[in-house]
């Protein structure tokens, strides 16, 4: 028995969920109100007690094991889950190495320095008379005494070493500082403060520790304008929110963030109760930042000031997206990236524009109802797009239709959707008043991704027609970790076949979901081999996990033309198995809601005829590749 099944076998699902949510039972399952989005009308949120899994029948369409539910729940990843549910069922976990340890201890030793900084600004923020110059900015910007305690706004000293003597008299040590990224040594045995006569606004994880700062200049002529902690075992600027520790409940119950460029803005949204709003932290958005944020609503929008969004603006996005991702000082609108974001992430990005000359916090004080008008018609990115480039142009010059239908057209393509695509195609064609055949003609050929060589050793999925659901799992995900490149091509088959590519959803289980997703990932990148990537990326616990499924799943010396093919068929048998236990599991619901007289009866017999279609076409799928190899067409798994 694997770890986190022994922690499974001690914890009751239902007991833990109902924690959290107001179970009922309803037939052989519980039935409540979805946690993960706002919902007072439908119990969407269902728990099945014979298979330990839950799942959401409404907006969020989320589910998985127990697990899972206390990763989307605390906000934590996969290792932090596994201690929290190992503490609770009272399994010990395998003891961290010295190394491993003393690297903890380390990082919770440059906490400890980060809190103590961030106590020394706040207190000289309060009472210092040389912080008046903050102190007043604050009341320009209109931030009361709660918000500055709330997120612990600060000032740092006009002077080289006075945060330094202070740490250092709380018994920290230069290289503490150095590490932190508190100070800087400017030469041999010579160090001074990194920050000095600026507001501090400390940067927090999305649970709620702090890892840098963000320090903003009081002076009119000190450059930056706003200055960062640097890159530190810590901080990382790319892959933080700031505000997300704060905010993540309502945007959870909003089911919508709000990405915004400053971090004062985001302090003064909380301010006026509009809590879903965080920032970047002034820098182009990084696809880590929008998975972070898209664990606790699909919706993101983002707010671009009126300049940014001007139509020779976004037009240098669409040409120079990949450069502009580069520059650190600007916030930029990349709307290739968000687009291909968007379909990795499923999720739903949006801009919104803010009225010319005004800031977030402006807009706030000035109309709170118009700044959730603005979000509330938040535009998706490529009708975004289309809008603002054609917008007051003349599209009776047909250079200039070509023009925009050449910049416009490489970003539908990336729309992951394919009614989606057809959808935006057929507006743009309406908008340059053109047949909508003439815009598809300039569409450009999509170039095929090269994919990695292939290792000489091909795999032999395990026989007999009886794997359990487990071993199809095991058997898949040992081959995709040895051979990534597979992927596309069982993806390619089943589109052909007429079905849905391969998603983290086939799986049940919250390990293989994020072994799939490591994997996924792997190929969407070109810096390292697909295979190696895949183990970089995975925590001890998992990685532990994949080299199992590795040793399971041996690559002997048989035909090479026979992996594809074996994969393909555990894929589609993965994806019948997966259809019959949500297909099981919907008509115990659509039971229990009948004999309760429950009006969802309906709305669950609807998803019961299409999973049952879902599940025919699977069965005629793998009837056509068992004639195809001269099978008997018996089914099942």
């Amino acid at each position: 028995m694997s770890l986190t099944e022994d922690i499974k076998s001690r914890l009751d699902l239902v007991e833990f969920v109902a924690e959290t949510v107001k179970l009922k039972k309803s037939g052989s399952s519980y039935k409540g109100f979805c946690p993960f989005h706002k919902n007072t009308d439908t119990e969407a949120f269902a728990v099945f007690p014979n298979t330990q899994v839950w799942k959401c029948f409404g907006a969020c369409n989320d589910g998985g094991d127990i697990f899972k539910f206390v990763m989307k729940r605390d906000g934590v990843d996969f290792g932090e889950a596994l201690r929290i549910l190992a503490a609770r069922a009272g399994v010990e976990l395998k003891p961290r190495t010295p190394a491993e340890q003393a690297q903890d201890d380390n990082l919770d030793h440059l906490r400890e320095a980060l809190e103590s900084a961030a106590t020394y600004y706040h207190h000289l923020l309060k009472n210092a008379p040389q912080a008046q110059a903050a102190r007043t900015h604050l009341q320009q910007r209109g931030l009361t005494e709660k918000a500055v305690e709330i997120f612990q706004l600060g000032y740092a000293l006009d002077s080289w070493e006075a945060a330094s003597k202070f740490l250092l008299a709380k018994g920290f040590q230069q290289p503490d500082l150095i590490e932190a990224g508190l100070s800087v040594e400017k030469e041999a045995g010579k160090f001074f403060d990194r920050f000095r006569d600026r507001l501090m606004i400390p940067v927090r994880d999305e649970q709620g520790r702090l890892t840098g700062f963000q320090a903003r200049a009081l002076k009119a002529d000190a450059q930056p304008k706003f200055m960062n902690s640097p890159q530190t075992a810590l901080f990382d600027k790319g892959r933080t929110v700031f505000g997300l520790s704060l905010a993540k409940k309502a945007i959870r119950d909003a089911n919508t963030a709000i990405v915004v460029e400053g971090n004062l803005d985001v302090i003064a949204a909380h301010q006026a109760g509009f809590a879903n709003v965080v920032s970047s932290q002034g820098t182009a958005l990084t696809e880590h930042q929008l998975r972070l944020v898209k664990k606790y609503a699909k919706r993101i929008v983002l707010a671009l000031d009126a300049d940014e969004a001007g139509a020779s603006a976004t037009l240098r996005g669409l040409n120079v997206a990949r450069e502009a991702l580069e520059r650190e000082a600007d916030f930029v609108f990349d709307p290739h990236g968000w687009v291909k974001t968007e379909a990795r992430l499923g999720a739903d990005l949006r801009v919104m524009t803010l009225p010319a000359g005004l800031d977030p916090d402006e807009v706030i004080k000035r109309d709170p109802i118009e700044w959730q008008r603005l979000v509330e018609t938040a535009e998706p990115v490529v009708a975004y797009v289309i809008r603002v480039m054609t917008e007051g142009r003349n599209l009776d010059d047909p250079k200039l239709k070509v023009e925009i239908a050449t910049a416009i057209l490489p970003l539908i393509e990336d729309v992951a959707q394919p009614i989606e695509r057809d959808s935006y195609r057929q507006k743009l064609a309406r908008v340059l008043r053109v047949d909508d055949l003439r815009v598809l003609a300039t569409r450009p050929t999509p170039t095929k991704r090269a994919t990695p060589p292939s290792p000489s050793r091909p795999a032999s999925a395990p026989a007999g027609r009886d794997r359990d659901a487990s071993q199809l799992e095991e058997f898949c995900l040992g081959v995709l970790l040895q051979r990534p490149e597979l992927l596309y091509k069982a993806d390619r088959e089943l589109q052909t076949l007429g079905l849905a590519k391969l998603i983290e959803g086939d799986f049940l289980t919250t390990e293989h979901q994020l072994i799939f997703e490591a994997v996924q990932k792997a190929l969407e990148q070109f810096e390292a081999d697909p295979a190696d990537h895949v183990r970089d990326s995975l925590d001890g616990t998992l990685k532990a996990r994949a080299d199992g499924l590795m040793r399971a799943v041996r690559l002997p010396n048989t035909a090479e033309d026979k992996l594809p093919g074996e994969l393909l068929t555990t894929v589609l048998r993965l994806r019948r198995r997966t259809v019959q236990h949500w297909l099981r599991e919907l008509r115990f619901l659509a039971e229990g809601a009948r004999e309760q007289g429950d009006a969802r009866a309906e709305a669950f017999q609807q998803e019961i005829s299409q999973q049952a279609t879902a599940l025919a076409q699977v069965d005629r799928a793998l009837a056509r590749r068992n004639k195809r190899l001269g099978e008997s067409p018996r089914l099942g798994v």
